[in-house]
């Protein structure tokens, strides 16, 4: 009997607010393809998602100061499994990588749930156009 152990990519991101675009850093931002169209960017304290056209890009600010960062690219055409969590306080979306990496992206309830099914759905639509 085969196993798989599912490692996550980072600790769990808790977003807390939907910003606009203007609000991504241009250092950020300079990483970002012309060809590529922003759907939403979410906010935590210091971290940030985005969601683009081909790809989640995902701002993860560590360290005190949050000098340090790191910049996860994920490309919708390696997510085999993603799935929503809906609790009363907070919704996670769960998504894990052809290599088993799991990412789990979690919003707070300042982010209204249609938000969160808006979010869904455009994830859904992504990844089943990466399947055809």
């Amino acid at each position: 009997m085969a196993y798989m152990k599912f490692k996550p990519l980072t600790a769990e991101l808790n977003y807390t607010s939907v910003v606009g675009v203007d609000e991504i850093e241009p250092e950020l931002a300079q990483l970002i393809d012309k060809s590529e169209d922003i759907f939403i960017v979410c906010k935590a304290t210091r971290d940030l998602v985005i969601l683009t056209s081909k790809r989640i890009m995902i701002l993860d600010r560590k360290g005190v100061r949050g000098f340090r960062r790191q910049i996860y690219s994920i490309p919708y055409g390696s997510v085999s499994t993603y799935s929503i969590d809906i609790h009363n306080f907070n919704t996670a979306i769960e998504l894990i990588t052809d290599s088993g990496y799991q990412l789990v992206l979690t919003f707070s309830k300042p982010i209204p749930l249609e938000t969160m099914f808006d979010i869904y759905k455009y994830l859904s639509n992504q990844l089943l156009e990466m399947q055809k």
